[in-house]
């Protein structure tokens, strides 16, 4: 397998090595396949990437696409087999590449000393903010002040196995090795490339079974332990050491110093995680699995205390005799003899003249009973450990109190650099490592309350009905009422919620999201749910509440009536006292991914925006501090395709304030986190991006008749295109059968990617049962990516052709990041898509091609408006680096598209069980192989 350079696009004289990266890349992987399958194969592949290659540019002779499906028609299955894990394989490690190349870009960027620093990155935010006018004192209040969650989420389009994960890791430091090693050295290293070469390809990239949620929760960890914690212990480094450079005077170096201190104890980013916690349709999430999840991250996390107080007590050898301990110090040795004996006994000699070490011993020893403790709860036989932390404050106070000596000793830059970033994770990370969200849909706690109140012979629990037991602590439920799986499972889930708290903290599992939340009851049925568990008693006085409530709002009509669903709870007086025991916060969550199925991207970019401005209103007036969380993926359709700091930037000014939930879903993990520097930068872009939108707002410098126009057209816009957008997804049953019969969505529900099921449980298998998600993902599998443009191409071209609608768009596209973030958007997606490729899926397994005509139309109606809004000829003209990655990886991804319309129609073709079961192996290799291809799929 090659890549030869004629006919490619130019290479920019930065993206040289990349290009060498993947030309060596593909043919060691051609060099294992004829190796390891046979000549026969390695030929197949090569013959379909050649013929693949010369019909994408065009020359003389070239095969179409029916005659490619009809080549790949005539091999056997065992060869369509090999081609398809071949050109898989090929973006794993192109997509490794690409990581590699992020890598070395952001090394050019620091080597280049006092140049102009990297966009996005902290520095460049502090410059701005500085330049700006923006005082030390402003800035520092901001940093000190930020709230940035990233929540990973697992979803039934993730593709990539943690193997193969670690695999692209070791992969990616070879490359970086590789470039400037000596000859001798470069040979090894490239030896060493071969053998993780060979091992990927004798790797299974599929799971055989579909992975459990521990599987899931698993992969999270992988990333906490091996990514997240030290990515992000970076990023904070480099905002603080940003703001240093940048905004303090070399004259007041006292002052600096404070400030810095302080910084240092922000806890600006932290991490959350559905994995184990989110129970909205999926039925293998049990309350065991939620517990078991918490215990899971807390070893891990625990785990990492360990070894750090190994380092510790290897780095901190000062002497009594030099710098004498403090009475506070000894008088907590003298404790930790009576404690812990055996620990005295050992190192009472090796270290009886250095305090600080011994201190850290028994800390070691403490935490390795904590985790004792913490395995023995999860084997359901807890034993008794004494000597254990009782929380994560009581290791933080411990860790103050070497703090304490090593200033007293004269050490302030020993603490600084050996200490700090301990007791900074443990403000962050605490004993939980992961903050822990459950999640369940607002039906299951309305059947869960009628099933209660019929079994207790009471009327249905209306809103006064709620609000009368909140009011007291009558306990409703126990172990005598015979309540149906259903509901004990709902109970319980509060229970393992309490559980975990009392086991790690509070912070470990202290938000409970409600999925389509339409009223205000559905968080009062929780909170009535949740006081079952002793979670809370707003009848105490002051009310007591360990659990934030959150809605989740999805659907345009949701969003719409968001504000006025939260300013009735605002206005509650059960619910103020709700707020009161939560310190007058409050979350609210809005989904990309169903209004996004349900309006269209035009629409639902713009219903979001404007709950965003309205909800910010209703909690300002209100004088509660609101957090929103923006539940996005990976594909466009579902919010996703931005990069961050253009994403953050996009927000509507006002929204943020410093505070921001973001969950990270499929191969979006992958992408952002699969190697630490790219995993660092990704964060500080996060948090630079988050800090500068609190001081950014785009109408400075506009008129307000400029706002107040914009937004007019922008209702229009979204009118027109849900219009059409609902009348070819919901009003018309014509196009979800051309999903069910020209996508892989059948396959994809039995791909074994993730552990959610395609379809939501209980619904038929229409547009309204099908999760988001899967359809999206159904759509980029045949390159038609309609969730991404289908409605904006009507909307956009009627106003474009308006005597002053061009001109305005373009005015738009200027001055309002939205609107140019949504344009950019919807013009990647249009150049990611292939109708040619679209069409022979349709024309090759019997889908309605008049149908598909319409859509074609309405796809060039959005590339014609969107190049006409843009001034230019060419989709992606001002990103070279996209466009060359999107001509690259088009041939490449080619391939497995023909193999995937061959391997569908012979399965539609075979009714034996045996057969079918053996193209659905195949079919699931393509599914990936297209998933890694395309990107921003899930």
């Amino acid at each position: 397998m090659s890549i030869p350079q004629d006919g490619e696009p130019a290479i920019r004289n930065e993206d040289v090595a990349l290009h060498a990266d993947v030309r060596w890349l593909a043919g060691a992987l051609g060099r294992v396949v004829r190796r390891l399958e046979g000549e026969d194969a390695f030929r197949a592949v090569e013959e379909l990437r050649q013929a693949s290659r010369a019909r994408r540019q065009g020359q003389s002779g070239a095969p179409d696409l029916a005659s490619l499906v009809a080549r790949v028609d005539a091999l056997p299955l065992e060869l369509s087999a090999v081609t398809a894990r071949a050109f898989t394989l090929f973006f794993v490690l192109i997509n490794t590449a690409e990581q590699v190349q992020r890598v070395r870009r952001q090394e050019a960027y620091r080597r280049a000393g006092d140049a102009e620093p990297q966009p996005g990155s902290a520095r460049w935010t502090m410059r701005k903010l500085r330049e700006s006018g923006r005082s030390a004192a402003d800035v520092a209040g901001a940093i000190a002040a930020l709230d940035v969650r990233p929540v990973l989420t697992a979803h039934p389009t993730e593709s990539t196995r943690r193997t193969v994960l670690a695999l692209q890791a070791r992969v990616a430091a070879a490359l970086l090795a590789r470039e400037d090693a000596p000859d001798a050295e470069r040979r090894a290293i490239e030896d060493a490339l071969d053998g993780e070469i060979e091992l990927l390809w004798l790797t299974a990239e599929v799971r055989r079974d579909r992975p459990s949620v521990g599987d899931e929760v698993g992969t999270a960890l992988w990333y906490l332990e091996t990514r997240l914690l030290d990515a992000g212990a970076r990023a904070h480094e480099a905002l603080l050491r940003a703001f240093d450079d940048e905004f303090t005077p070399a004259a007041d170096s006292a002052a600096a110093d404070a400030t810095t201190d302080e910084l240092r104890q922000s806890t600006p980013l932290r991490f959350g995680n559905w994995m184990g916690g989110d129970r909205d349709g999926n039925p293998f999430v049990t309350p065991e699995i939620t517990i078991a999840a918490a215990r899971r991250a807390s070893y891990a996390m625990l785990g990492r205390y360990r070894a750090t107080l190994d380092d510790l007590i290897e780095r901190l050898s000062l002497s009594s005799r030099i710098a004498s301990p403090s009475a506070e110090l000894m008088d907590s040795l003298a404790l930790d003899r009576d404690a812990l004996p055996d620990v005295w006994s050992a190192n009472r000699e090796r270290n009886a003249d250095e305090a600080i070490r011994l201190k850290l011993s028994f800390m070691a020893a403490r935490i390795d009973a904590t985790r004792r403790l913490l395995a023995s709860r999860d084997a359901g036989r807890p034993v008794q450990e004494p000597a254990s932390y009782p929380s994560a404050a009581a290791f933080e106070g411990d860790l103050a109190l070497i703090g304490d000596a090593l200033i007293d000793a004269g050490a302030k830059a020993a603490r600084s650099t050996a200490l700090d970033p301990v007791l900074a994770d443990v403000r962050a990370h605490g004993f939980h490592g992961f903050l822990l969200d459950v999640r369940d849909h607002a039906d299951v706690h309305a059947a869960a309350l009628d099933e209660m109140a019929e079994l207790l012979a009471l009327p249905p629990f209306d809103s006064d009905a709620i609000a009368r037991e909140l009011r007291g602590r009558r306990p409703l439920g126990g172990p005598h009422l015979a309540l149906s799986d259903d509901t004990r499972r709902v109970l319980d889930t509060f229970g393992a919620v309490r559980a975990i708290q009392d086991e790690i903290g509070e912070a470990a599992a202290s938000t409970y999201i409600v999925s389509m939340t339409r009223s205000p009851e559905d968080l009062l049925r929780v909170l009535l749910l949740a006081r079952e568990s002793g979670l809370i008693d707003l009848a105490a006085s002051p009310p007591v509440s360990r659990i934030d409530v959150v809605p989740l709002f999805e659907t345009l009509d949701d969003l719409e009536r968001a504000p006025a669903v939260m300013q009735a709870l605002l206005a509650d007086e059960l619910y103020a006292r709700q707020l009161d025991a939560r310190g007058r916060r409050q979350e609210v969550m809005i989904g990309y991914s169903d209004s996004g199925k349900d309006a269209g991207i035009l629409a639902s970019s713009w219903a979001l925006y404007r709950a965003q401005e309205n909800l910010a209103d209703v909690f300002r007036a209100a004088g509660v501090e609101l957090t929103l969380f923006h539940g996005r993926g990976g594909s466009v359709g579902r919010g996703g395709g931005s990069p961050v700091q253009r994403a953050l930037a996009a927000l509507p000014p006002g929204t943020v304030d410093g505070r921001i939930k973001i969950t990270e879903q499929g191969e979006i993990i992958s992408q952002q986190f699969g190697l630490l520097p790219v995993a660092e930068r990704t964060l500080e872009v996060t948090m630079a991006g988050v800090l500068l939108q609190r001081f950014t707002d785009w109408r400075d410098g506009h008129d307000a008749s400029d706002e107040r126009r914009f937004r007019e057209v922008m209702d229009g816009l979204a009118a027109r295109s849900l219009t059409v957008y609902r009348g070819l997804v919901h009003e018309n049953e014509a196009l979800f059968t051309l999903f069910r019969v020209a996508t892989p969505i059948a396959e994809l529900a039995d791909a074994r990617f993730g552990s959610r099921p395609a379809y939501r449980p209980g619904t038929k298998a229409g547009i309204e049962g099908i999760r988001a998600i899967p359809w999206g993902f159904g759509w980029t599998q045949i390159r038609l990516l309609l969730t991404g443009w289908l409605g904006a191409g009507t909307a956009l071209a009627e106003l474009v052709d308006t005597p002053t609608g061009l001109e305005t768009l373009q005015e738009m596209a200027r001055a309002w990041p939205f609107f140019d973030d949504l344009l950019a958007k919807i013009e990647m997606v249009c150049a990611k898509a292939d109708l040619e490729i679209a069409h022979e899926y349709v024309r090759a397994l019997g889908g309605d091609l008049s149908l598909l005509a319409l859509l074609r139309d309405e796809f060039e109606r959005t590339v014609a408006s969107v190049l006409r809004i843009r001034g230019t000829t060419a989709l992606l003209a001002d990103s070279a680096v996209l466009q060359s990655a999107i001509t690259l990886r088009n041939p490449y991804v080619d391939p497995l598209s023909v193999l995937q319309i061959s391997l569908l129609r012979r399965k539609r073709a075979t009714s034996d069980d045996a057969e079918r079961a053996r193209l659905d192996d195949v079919l699931a290799t393509t599914l990936s192989g297209i998933a890694q291809g395309m990107r921003n799929t899930g």
